[in-house]
């Protein structure tokens, strides 16, 4: 595991395991965020795929047909229909799937959030560096959106 140069440039108020605690809080945010957006794409994809579909299945095969059941037939004779609504399915299987993996992502990543707000005191346990702590909260928040000074999201 490599360290961010932010985090390995800490002052000496941070011992090396803060820093490694610091550094596995930033992987487990940036997995979270990946997750995040792989799923909102995969989520777009579908919109996008579904709604051709559906526009295609209006325009071209109900407004052409002269009847419902012909249109219908003509639905199901066609092999590709099948195919597309399979992908459309795969789709959907795979924002499911996602949507798993980022809940589980998120979790883990809120988790050892809250510890390090509640072992705060454990890892910066002299007083002279339990003043400093702040520099390091405020680091986390500008540089990777990590908010260390309260538990609550």
């Amino acid at each position: 595991m490599t360290v961010e140069h932010a985090i390995k440039t800490l002052n000496h108020h941070t011992d090396e395991a803060t820093k490694q605690t610091l550094q596995l809080l930033v992987d487990k945010k940036r997995k979270q965020d990946t997750f995040k957006k792989r799923e909102w794409r995969w989520r777009m994809s579908c919109c996008i795929t579904l709604g051709l579909f559906l526009m295609y299945i209006y325009f071209f095969i109900f407004k052409q047909s002269a009847s419902y059941s012909a249109s219908i037939s003509y639905f199901f004779d066609r092999s590709i229909h099948f195919w597309i609504v399979m992908f459309i399915g795969y789709q959907i299987g795979m924002i499911k799937y996602l949507l798993y993996k980022k809940d589980k992502a998120e979790k883990e990543y809120h988790d050892l959030r809250k510890e390090m707000v509640k072992r705060s005191d454990d890892y910066w346990p002299k007083p002279a560096d339990w003043k400093q702590r702040h520099q390091v909260f405020d680091l986390m928040k500008k540089e990777f959106d990590i908010n260390l000074y309260h538990e609550t999201k």
